[in-house]
């Protein structure tokens, strides 16, 4: 009996399965594991070891390292940030002594890799040497049931920060990471607010979990902007449900990153509708497609690109329009189905 007529027997090493929902990885894990099972397959959350037989795929985190087991390995990768030397200097030494060895560990060990983005997917074939045929691209998927249009108005929201209501803003969610750039963004509303543009800057930027100083970019990041009236306010740790009503009722998107590896913030975005501006970097022009506007990641490049949407509603509901359709694409299911599609292969 061929593997194909069967149910698939797949090994999952505990730590990923306990990883918190709330984060992105977690999100990834969570969704894969369950829609695995919705699939048919057999998933099996077990600590790896040479003893376990009646396994047959592993499937891991690549960045945790290498599995040592007798049944061949999938390691999901999300990218090598390490392998360029301007993005390496933005990354904490601790951080890479972590994650570096670890990574080229289970590039080369295993027998296929996953990863979220052809950006990212160029990224891995370059810094460890592996065939491009066995390096697959499967993006993640977006909870449209709870990123989506027509959500309760997010002015309370903003009011119980110290935000202004009633006041139109451009939205940043992710982390206050150098990578980032957010001090762009910065830079951006200030240039915006000098041409007369009423927007406040909304944040919902968690801390750099890998940076010392990630107490102070938390602070600069709300520091007041010149010329900008209202103030920044900063909604870390918002529920999904939350974030979703903020992408919902922005005037904006923007996301001017030096390097994503997918970017699931910009497409849980667009799945709201919201008109998205991301930098022309990593995997985010891979995201948005023409449904949203990628531009280099500079102050004036960012302020020329939301000028153009906040100054111009037609284009802004024709980009809303556009980021909605090209979201729908992005599915749990067909993320699991990837998944398992690598994972049969693997099996061959």
């Amino acid at each position: 009996m061929s593997l194909a007529s069967r149910k698939l027997r797949i090994g999952v090493p505990p730590s990923l399965a306990a990883l918190a929902p709330q984060t992105s990885v977690g999100r990834i894990w969570r969704n894969v594991l369950e829609g695995l099972a919705d699939l048919g397959a057999r998933v099996r959350i077990a600590e790896p070891t040479l003893r376990r037989r009646r396994i047959d795929v592993w499937l891991t985190d690549g960045h945790q390292g290498a599995l040592e087991v007798r049944a061949p390995v999938v390691a999901h990768l999300h990218e090598a940030t390490w392998a360029d030397p301007a993005l390496r200097a933005l990354v904490e030494p601790a951080f890479i002594a972590a994650y570096e060895r670890p990574s080229a560990e289970a590039a080369g060990a295993s027998r296929r890799l996953i990863t979220l983005s052809h950006s990212s997917q160029q990224q891995i074939v370059a810094a460890y040497g592996r065939d491009p045929e066995e390096v697959h691209v499967v993006p993640p998927g977006v909870d449209h049931g709870i990123y989506r249009r027509g959500l309760d108005p997010p002015g309370p929201l903003v009011a119980a920060a110290g935000g202004e209501a009633l006041r139109p803003y451009v939205l940043f969610v992710s982390v206050v990471h150098p990578r980032k750039n957010l001090v762009v963004l910065r830079e951006a509303m200030a240039g915006l607010a000098a041409r007369g543009f009423p927007h406040a800057l909304v944040l919902v930027a968690g801390p750099a979990a890998d940076r010392a100083d990630s107490r102070a970019l938390a602070s600069a990041a709300t520091a007041p902007i010149p010329g900008v009236v209202a103030p920044v306010v900063n909604l870390a740790g918002a529920a999904d449900a939350d974030v979703a009503r903020l992408m919902a009722g922005a005037a904006a998107f923007c996301l001017p990153s030096l390097m994503e590896g997918f970017g699931m913030a910009v497409a849980e975005a667009m799945a709201c509708g919201a008109p998205v501006v991301v930098s022309d970097r990593g995997a985010l022009p891979e995201v948005v497609g023409d449904a949203g506007i990628a531009v280099a990641p500079t102050a004036p490049a960012i302020e020329s690109a939301l000028a153009d949407v906040l100054g111009h509603p037609l284009q802004a509901r024709e980009l809303s329009a556009r980021a909605v359709a090209r979201a729908a694409a992005y599915r749990w299911d067909r993320t699991a189905a990837g998944f398992l599609a690598v994972l049969e292969a693997a099996t061959a």
